[in-house]
Order: C-alpha cells, then structure tokens, then sequence
C-alpha cells in the first residue's frame, strides 16, 4: 500500500484504500494528500458536522458547507485543522471560522 505526506497529521502514512466521499478536485487532493487513518477519523467527524448542522446532502449548498468543513479539517485551506471557536451554544462553530 503507497504512502502520502498527510496535511493532516505532517507523517508518512497510508494512502485512502476506501471510497472517498468527495468527487471531482476535492476528492483528488483528499486522495493525494490525506492518509487513511485521518480520513477515518474524518468519517465520524462528518457525522457529527452533518447533525450539528442538519445538513442534507440532497441540497448543493448543504454539500459545500460539507466540503468547506472537510477542506479545514484536512488543513487544504491552510488552517490549523479547527473549525473555529465554538458556537455559544458549545457547536463546531460556523464553516466561516467564527
């Protein structure tokens, strides 16, 4: 099995083996830059987002809010891989970090 440099977690470690549930470039650089154990832990962290923020995957806006969380927790957008401060009601925080 390949190894990648993760973005998460900055080691040399398994590449996905699975499906990935992002298509088109997203999908693509999960797949290059993302290893395995970081994407399963990514698999239960979307259950919580997708609850936490009743998102419904049949809406196009819903799926890139998904997207928006995935890209943070990966640390693709550059972060720090948090989703912000939490939400005055002790939430993940907003997609846009606050």
């Amino acid at each position: 099995m390949p190894d990648v440099s993760c973005a998460r977690c900055e080691k040399e470690r398994p590449a996905i083996t699975g499906w990935v549930t992002f298509v088109g470039p997203l999908g693509d650089e999960i797949r290059a830059r993302v290893c395995d154990p970081c994407w399963r832990e990514w698999m239960d962290m979307q259950i919580k987002v997708i609850n936490e923020y009743r998102l419904h995957m049949g809406e196009a806006a819903h799926r890139a809010t998904l997207a928006d969380f995935a890209r943070r927790f990966f640390r693709l957008d550059g972060g720090d891989g948090t989703f912000g401060t939490q939400g005055p009601e002790g939430g993940l925080g907003s997609p846009e970090g606050g």
